[in-house]
Parts: structure tokens; sequence; C-alpha cells
């Protein structure tokens, strides 16, 4: 019944997994929608989404979304709206911290266990340091906007 009539091959679906087809800027209104729906208090929701967003800046590749969560989950916190910040932020934090990478790494070769941990802390500690205040200024501008933005939403239905 929900069967395109023309099935798609694998380079259609790849291209539509990386790129739908209505758009970017329809997936980020839905989940704005849906994070000022959420029947929640506007501090929940707000702090939620700025642990996020912070944890968004984080170099725990991987392992954002379930930071995120447990952070959310033990502070008590809107844990939907956490993965929605952590989904926001990671369009501005992963290329902050690709560009950042590339300016700061200068050796290209490496070897031995104990020359890779020296090369790490070279090259990362400055950009993870440089991109948590980045993230933790953001975070702080979202909470109070987003909460600014709740509360209003919810005089309006009200």
């Amino acid at each position: 019944m929900f069967k395109r009539k023309n099935p798609l091959n694998i380079y259609s679906k790849i291209r539509i997994y990386l790129w739908p087809e209505k758009g970017l800027l329809r997936n980020f209104s839905y989940y704005w929608k849906r994070l000022i729906r959420i029947p929640d208090t506007s501090y929940s929701i707000s702090m939620g989404f700025s642990i996020g967003f912070f944890i968004a800046f984080t170099p725990f590749f991987g392992l954002h979304f379930i930071i995120s969560a447990i952070i959310s989950w033990l502070l008590k916190v809107n844990i939907f709206s956490s993965i929605i910040g952590n989904f926001f932020a990671s369009f501005i934090s992963y290329p902050l911290m690709a560009f950042g990478m590339l300016f700061i790494s200068n050796e290209s070769n490496v070897e031995g266990w104990f020359n890779y941990f020296v090369y790490f802390a070279k090259n990362t500690f400055p950009v993870f340091s440089g991109i948590l205040i980045i993230g933790l200024i953001l975070s702080l501008i979202c909470y109070f906007l987003i909460n600014y933005v709740i509360e209003v939403f919810k005089k309006k239905v009200n």
C-alpha cells in the first residue's frame, strides 16, 4: 500500500539518507515543533536541550546521545529534549572540531604507542578545551532562548 511505484536503487537510497528529498530544513522544523510541544515544564525542556547541546561539544564521539541521556536522567530533566539538543549541536560542533584538528596538527606520521599519545595530547587537548568553552557559552545562550520561546508558546496555547 505504501510502497513506491518504482523501487529505488542503492545509490538513490544512500543519497536520500544523506540528503532527504524534502530537504534538511523540514527535518529541523519537525524536531523544533516536537521540542516546543513537549508536555513538561519549560525549565526541564530548556535544561535538557542545553545539556544535550553542551555534550555534543565533548570529544566522546559516538557516545553523545548516551551521555546526554544519562546526565539528563540524573538531573531529572527532559531526556528527549537533550537528544534533540545534541542533534542540533552536532551540526555546529563537528565542523568546528574538524577545522581545529586540521589546522592545529602539524605532524603526519606517528610511530609507536607512546608517540601516538604525545601526538594526541599535543594536538587534541587544545582543540577540545577551546571547543568546550564555545559549547558552554552556546549552551547557556540556548538555555535562555529555549526557555523564553517555550514559555511564550505555552502562554499562547493556554
